[in-house]
C-alpha cells in the first residue's frame, strides 16, 4: 500500500488529465486561481470525472477573501456539497472560520454530516485561524482527517516548523498535508518531520494562443488575458518520482 499522497492543485480538466498522467494521486479542483481557489461550476466538475480516473476533491468556497461566510453563502455550499454528493464525487475541500478566527464547530459539522461517506479535507482557513494547535483538536472533533497547511505562513518552507508541531500532535489522529509552494526543490524538507501528504500547484505559465489581442481593453485588473497557467508535467513527474525514492527508504 502507497504510504503517501501527491495531490495537484487543478483549475481545469486538461490540469487534472496532465496531473493523472505524469503520478498524482489527487486533485483538488478549482475555479478563481487569482483569488487562491474557488469552487468550480458542475460542468468542470463533471468533465475532470469523466475524462480522468485520479481521485478528484473540488474546493467548496463561494467566494475568494476570508472565510466568514454569511448566510446565503453557507447555502450555496450546503448546495455545492449535495451536489457533488449526488454525482459520487470521491471528496470535498472546504473550512469556515468565525469572526473570532475559530473554526466555525456548527457550521463545519452540518457540512462534514452533508458531505456523508465522501472524503473531506480541511484546507489552508486553518492557517488564518487564531491559534492553528487548538483549531487542529476541532478539526478533529468533527471526524474530519485531513488538513491542509501552510503552517500558518505564506508558504509551507516558511512555517515549516509549525508543520512539524502540527505532525507531532495530531499524528495519527489527522493527516498534515503540506501546501503552498510545495515543489521538487523541497518537498524531501516535509518528508522528513514526517510530513506524508503533498499539495503542490506545480503550474507553468503559457502564453495565449490568441492571434489578435485589443491593447486597449482587459478583463480584469491584473490583465493576464493573455497569459494561461497550466499543470506542469515535468515538475509533478520529478516530485512524483522523489516521495517514490524516499518511500523506499
Amino acid at each position: 500500500m502507497r504510504s503517501y499522497t501527491l495531490e495537484i492543485c487543478c483549475y481545469n480538466a486538461s490540469d487534472v488529465k496532465i496531473a493523472a498522467e505524469n503520478g498524482a494521486h489527487r486533485v483538488e479542483l478549482c475555479a478563481g486561481r487569482h483569488e487562491g481557489g474557488t469552487t468550480p461550476s458542475p460542468g468542470s466538475i463533471l468533465h475532470a470525472m469523466e475524462t480522468s480516473s485520479i481521485q478528484t476533491y473540488p474546493i467548496i468556497r463561494p467566494r475568494g477573501g476570508d472565510f466568514l461566510y454569511s448566510d446565503a453563502e453557507f447555502e450555496i455550499m450546503k448546495k455545492d456539497i449535495l451536489f457533488c454528493k449526488n454525482h459520487n464525487v470521491p471528496g470535498v475541500v472546504f473550512g469556515i472560520l468565525t469572526q473570532e478566527g475559530i473554526i466555525d464547530r456548527m457550521r463545519m459539522a452540518i457540512l462534514k454530516e452533508l458531505a456523508g461517506t465522501m472524503d473531506v479535507t480541511m484546507h489552508r482557513a486553518i492557517d488564518m485561524s487564531n491559534d492553528l494547535l487548538k483549531n487542529l483538536e476541532i478539526v478533529h472533533s468533527l471526524g474530519i482527517r485531513r488538513v491542509l497547511s501552510s503552517g500558518g505562513m505564506p508558504t509551507a518552507i516558511e512555517g515549516i516548523a509549525m508543520l512539524e508541531k502540527m505532525v507531532q500532535t495530531t499524528n495519527p489522529k489527522i493527516s498534515v498535508m503540506a501546501g503552498s509552494g510545495v515543489n521538487e526543490h523541497n518537498i524531501e524538507r516535509f518528508w522528513n518531520i514526517g510530513i506524508r501528504e503533498f499539495h503542490s500547484s506545480a503550474s507553468t505559465l503559457l502564453p495565449s494562443r490568441m492571434n489578435y489581442r485589443n491593447p486597449q481593453s482587459a478583463m480584469g485588473k491584473e490583465e493576464k488575458e493573455f497569459f494561461n497557467f497550466q499543470a506542469d508535467g515535468e515538475k509533478i513527474k520529478k516530485m512524483s518520482f522523489l516521495l517514490e525514492q524516499l518511500a523506499k527508504q
